[in-house]
């Protein structure tokens, strides 16, 4: 009896320190850009898990409309490191300004090398103060619109997809007489000095990525994490990052990681961070829906899901066990049934139950009433959530009986931000993780699954706007956005609608920042 209080008392001094340690604990974060899911959700989800959050001045940080600094935020950061228990830091901005400014800059390797030794001499300089770096390989979209690439691959960018695909393929595992056909056609169509210009570009992403896992290899990074932003089975992006996954052969999972995916990444650092301040290795449980499950090859990326997973969750600081008695928390991950990610938006995304899709929900529901903490990563769909997977744990009031939940962009995005969220949510009040489960739901459900499509059609076609500049349509989109949030609230969630408020931070339809004000 004796031992059993001492191990009961023991364990009440455990927790009560490691919230003391998780109140104490100061993040330094430098965001990717200043989008909702880079920077305001990322440090709202940290405050909610009781951490102090030091982020740049806003006009140091790359917004649609403005580039951002790396020179005067390698200067913010060296003033202010010295304050944090933790460095979160986004190398894309502090080498280029930021995500889209990485794949436009006319910086030259001079500068660029300049910039990338710095992280050496903020190691030097604080040599006690963990420091975390998330980068990213440069993508390879099958197309663009709206300034965030360089302008010629609006034009050409199918073009610079096939060629490189092509190329990858070829180095990999050959390619048929048609294909070469097909290799070559696409080459005499791409002006040869965007092409010129497109690779250039790359190959100094590709060398500042190298440089950081040098780094990293030598101890100046505690942990470098690499996504790939938009890639594919085939294509450049896969190729550099097998490439720099090969550089990087040698180092530990716990300090190096690479998978798809490039928005998610500021959200798995800050988990990382948080659970090595707590010295805490979560353990997570997987369940995936019934069909293709961790074989499925989500659109935007180059690898299986289950492989993807295991890998955000080990990133994050986590581990996964097949069968543990205990685990921390339990990833249900909503599959498509055909391996196949079709867009939120289209016609497929129906409410229609399956018998499948109904035995994935019993069991969600089933590890909630045994107690266990529940997150759900649903990419079944890309770009928005499953209606009829999302209609379900509504109808059975599940939603805000959740750890967290993700649903929106790729894949990765979606793992990456459920197992952050996740792994932070114990450190919560209640009515914060309800809160933070509430955004998502406007936002991966509500908008990016249907409101998004629905305004396109009502607003923006019939008045021959434009997706990625809403200018003069952006007040009124902004208040039917709004007027269906609300309605959304009313019908599915807890809280009270007017608490809820939207804006278009990037001037176009893709994003939607949603804001609940507090009660």
């Amino acid at each position: 009896m004796r031992t059993r209080n001492f191990t009961t008392f023991l364990f009440l001094i455990v927790l009560v320190l490691q919230l003391s340690v998780a109140q104490a604990a100061t993040i330094l974060y430098v965001p990717q850009d200043d989008r909702p899911v880079s920077l305001d959700n990322v440090v709202d989800t940290a405050e909610a898990a009781k951490l102090t959050v030091l982020t740049p001045p806003a006009e140091l940080i790359a917004s649609r409309d403005k580039k951002g600094d790396p020179d005067k935020l390698w200067e913010w950061v060296d003033e202010h490191a010295g304050q944090a228990n933790a460095l979160v830091l986004s190398g894309d901005s502090l080498i280029y300004g930021g995500l889209v400014d990485s794949r436009t800059h006319d910086f030259s390797e001079t500068v660029l090398t300049e910039r990338l030794a710095r992280f050496n001499e903020l190691r030097k300089a604080h040599p006690f103060v963990k420091v975390y770096v998330y980068s990213t390989v440069l993508r390879t979209p099958q197309g663009t619109a709206g300034g965030v690439e360089p302008a010629y691959y609006e034009q050409y960018g199918w073009n610079i997809f096939q060629l490189t695909a092509l190329r990858d393929k070829e180095e990999l595992e050959g390619l048929n007489k048609k294909e070469q056909e097909l290799l070559k056609n696409n080459l005499a169509i791409i002006p040869p000095e965007a092409l010129s210009d497109w690779m250039q570009r790359r190959q100094k992403n590709f060398a500042i990525n190298s440089g950081l896992i040098e780094l990293d290899r030598q101890g100046a990074l505690d942990y470098f994490l690499l996504g790939r932003d938009d890639t594919a089975p085939y294509s450049q992006s896969h190729k550099e990052g097998r490439e720099l996954s090969a550089l990087a052969a040698d180092i530990p999972q716990s300090k190096f990681q690479s998978f798809p995916g490039a928005d998610q990444l500021g959200m798995v650092m800050l988990a990382r961070a948080y659970n090595d301040m707590m010295s805490r290795i979560p353990i997570v449980k997987v369940q995936y829906a019934p069909g293709a499950g961790k074989d499925s090859v989500p659109s935007y990326e180059d690898q299986k899901v289950g492989q993807s997973l295991t890998a955000h969750i080990v990133a994050a600081g986590g581990i996964v066990l097949n069968n543990p008695l205990k685990p921390d928390f339990v990833v249900n991950v909503n599959t498509p049934p055909t391996g196949k990610t079709p867009e939120a938006g289209s016609a497929k995304n129906t409410t229609k139950l399956t018998p499948e899709l109904r035995r994935f929900v019993d069991g969600i529901q089933a590890q909630v009433e045994a107690g266990q903490k529940v997150s759900v990563a649903d990419i079944s769909f890309a770009n928005g959530s499953d209606n009829a997977f999302m209609t379900e744990l509504s109808r059975r009031n599940l939603l805000d009986k959740l750890n967290s939940y993700s649903g929106w962009n790729t894949a990765g995005n979606t793992m990456g931000y459920t197992i952050g969220q996740g792994m932070l949510a114990g450190a919560a009040d209640d009515k914060d993780r309800k809160r933070l489960l509430a955004i998502r739901y406007l936002d991966d459900w509500a908008y990016q699954a249907n409101i998004r499509q629905e305004l396109q059609e009502k607003i923006v076609y019939p008045n021959k706007g434009s997706l990625v500049y809403l200018n003069e349509l952006k007040p009124l989109l902004t208040e039917q956005a709004l007027e269906q949030e609300r309605q959304f609230a009313r019908q599915h969630l807890w809280l009270s609608p007017e608490r809820v408020t939207v804006e278009f931070p990037w001037n176009r339809m893709f994003e939607l920042n949603v804001m609940i004000a507090p009660e």
